[in-house]
């Protein structure tokens, strides 16, 4: 179904394309008929922004696509009377160009890190020195399961890797290398951690992927990766967040990123934790409020 929800109560719509796993919607839906929830999809592509195209007051939103058109659609859909993952409905509008920055301030324990945005070469020994010396990781925006996040363990290295990056019209962000870390994923919904588990390297590469073990899967993670996660999710006034993580040797925490949407059936398929349930819940209880204090 394409089309947006209409009256009769509230509708969970879901704005997706064909790049969305399927068990993505799957879930989702699944959710909302164990609540009786009517679930709608509106494919990006195929929205007309037909002047008609609104949703009801107490409605549920939610974009697990990342394509542009989807978020353009979504920003089109929302507002105060939209029960979404956004803490404020202007968020929805917002694109951090500096993430890492936001956790900072914020207080949330992250690599240092540095925009590069050239390669004199004084300035960028200078500022591998500040980044704690090499290895540094080279990180560059867009890329998923690890695409674009590399390592550099030597100058030349470094030097070549950033001449053909920005060759490619993009900034890249050095980032301090954490050694003997173990690499987390937090599933934040609203104030806690849903599902967490850890994301082995494989052999050859520094670089994660999620465990293949369902009992490394957790609803209940340790107390200070949950805090982490839940307030590096809340900076960027988000109430749904994958929160990717690293515990050092010492026990430190740090985050690297949030990403929002995340791909949170993992947890469910591979783990057996019910993350698409979590959220149908907390929009419930938002699309709820919303109905009660009379909006729309």
């Amino acid at each position: 179904m394409t089309d947006v929800a209409r009256p009769g109560g509230p509708n969970f719509v879901c704005v997706t394309d064909r790049s969305v796993p399927a068990e993505t919607g799957r879930l989702l839906r699944a959710a909302c008929d164990a609540r009786s929830l009517p679930y709608h999809e509106i494919i990006a592509s195929e929205f007309d922004f037909s002047p008609d195209a609104e949703l009801s007051a107490g409605d549920l939103l939610f974009k697990p696509a990342v394509a542009m058109a989807a978020g353009r659609v979504e920003q089109f859909l929302a507002n105060d009377d939209v029960a979404t993952f956004y803490r404020t409905p202007a968020r929805a509008f917002f694109d951090c160009m500096s993430p890492s920055l936001i956790l900072e301030r914020a207080g949330v324990p992250v690599p240092r890190s540095l925009y590069c945005h050239g390669i004199d070469r004084a300035r960028l020994r200078a500022a591998v020195d500040r980044l704690g010396g090499l290895p540094v990781v080279v990180k560059t925006p867009g890329g998923e399961g690890g695409v674009g996040t590399m390592v550099a363990d030597s100058f030349p290295a470094l030097v070549s890797l950033l001449d053909y990056v920005r060759s490619r019209g993009t900034t890249p962000r050095l980032v301090a290398y954490v050694p003997d870390a173990v690499h987390w994923r937090a599933v934040v919904v609203g104030s806690r951690v849903v599902a967490a588990y850890p994301n082995p390297t494989e052999d050859d590469d520094f670089r994660s992927r999620p465990s293949s073990d369902a009992a490394e899967y957790t609803s209940s993670p340790p107390a200070d990766l949950a805090d982490v996660a839940v307030a590096a999710t809340h900076a960027f006034d988000l109430e749904f967040g994958g929160v990717e993580g690293l515990r050092h040797a010492s026990a430190r925490l740090y985050v690297l990123e949030v990403n929002m949407p995340c791909y949170f059936a993992q947890a469910q398929v591979r783990g057996g934790i019910d993350v698409a349930g979590a959220m149908v819940d907390h929009l419930l209880a938002k699309s709820r409020a919303i109905l009660a204090a009379g909006r729309g």
